[in-house]
């Protein structure tokens, strides 16, 4: 009998069940790092008081590192001069616009303005991030920072992270990055140790065993310790080219794009107004709609325990998809099954419109 993976995770991070997996099977960090303090400035940019300080504190608390995720707990100690202003339990908002983060090797692992930088990068990897504030008790706030890869990026094995920052902002209330009203400057840098456990990281192949469907195949598939990414590959329906599904609802585009590109009439005020016109049809509409659905597919992983794993749902992209000309569907998606749960063979289990396939992958010798 089949059963569903729900072991007692507990939601840390909201980086998806894999990573939080990973977290209660050890993989996090607790750094042994002393606060790190600043001489600066706390400003309310509201009434314009400005309050010298050289208390304000930040530290690194937790550490998780994997190829795709780079989340930091940072504990900033707010000084007791600036409870005049705010005080811990007020903070609604609190982040660091000018955070870098970078590793021995000077690999950039945060996207920032590179003219900010204080060194030269040997690599700049893509990211994207997340930032919420977690806990407050006393004058420590507790705010986590959830850094992602994307595309093919993903991060090197640093065994040193340096973080450097000027700017703390504040708000006592839910704000759009930047508007915060209150602003600490100082000066913090310092450096957090990567545990072995985490630069040392492997991942591990699985190939395609069988399928129960020839139109269904993996085309790769890697574990890792927070999650199995698969690459596939299956017929699927073709799709309609939006030029297709403007011409099949406006006559007046399809003849549009029969004139020649000196043509008086071919400019993009004319189209604009036509393809607005044309999205505003009912039968436009139905057709969107239906052309979206052949981008949709069930798919999940069992191990040989028969547990059930899910596509990954986090901060970081999953899912991308290309449908060819001939109607063949390329797709790379990340699943919740790590490391920690992993057998020798994993079954994919697809379905793409009543098609259905089930595919054993084993895993490859070290």
């Amino acid at each position: 009998m089949q059963k569903i993976y729900l072991s007692g995770i507990y939601n840390k991070y909201f980086t998806g069940k894999g990573v939080e997996k990973a977290i209660n099977e050890g993989y996090i960090e607790t750094t042994k790092m002393e606060e790190q303090k600043s001489d600066s400035t706390i400003q309310d940019e509201e009434t314009g008081e400005i309050i010298e300080d050289n208390e304000t504190s930040v530290k690194v608390s937790e550490l998780i590192m994997d190829d795709f995720t780079l989340s930091m707990t940072f504990d900033v100690t707010l000084s007791e001069k600036i409870k005049d202003i705010i005080t811990a339990e007020e903070v609604i908002e609190m982040n660091f616009p000018d955070l870098v983060v970078y590793d021995e090797n000077n690999n950039i692992l945060n996207t920032v303005c590179e003219e900010d930088l204080k060194i030269t990068p040997n690599e700049l990897v893509n990211s994207g991030v997340n930032i919420f504030t977690s806990e407050k008790n006393g004058n420590t706030v507790k705010v986590v920072y959830n850094f992602y890869t994307g595309g093919e990026s993903t991060y090197p094995k640093s065994k040193e992270l340096h973080i450097a920052m000027n700017k703390i902002k504040i708000s006592k209330n839910e704000t759009v990055m930047g508007d915060e009203e209150i602003a600490i400057k100082g000066n913090w840098e310092f450096k957090v140790d990567v545990p072995e456990k985490m630069y040392n990281r492997q991942s591990v192949t699985y190939t395609q065993k069988s399928t129960t469907n020839s139109d269904f195949n993996v085309t790769s598939a890697t574990l890792y310790n927070t999650g199995m990414e698969i690459g596939m590959k299956f017929k699927a329906e073709k799709q309609m080219g939006m030029k297709d599904i403007y011409s099949s609802v406006s006559p007046e585009l399809a003849f549009y794009w029969t004139l020649d590109e000196d043509d008086e009439l071919k400019s993009m005020d004319i189209l604009n107004y036509l393809e607005s016109k044309a999205r505003n049809n009912p039968e436009y509409q139905e057709l969107s709609e239906r052309e979206m659905e052949k981008w949709k597919y069930d798919k999940y992983l069992t191990n040989s325990k028969g547990e059930r794993f899910e596509f990954s749902v986090g901060p970081r992209e999953n899912g991308s998809a290309h449908i060819d000309d001939d109607g063949i569907m390329t797709s790379t998606c990340m699943f919740d099954l790590t490391q920690y749960d992993a057998t020798d063979e994993i079954t994919l289990h697809l379905e793409y419109k009543g098609n259905k396939a089930d595919i054993v992958l084993q895993k490859t010798s070290k």
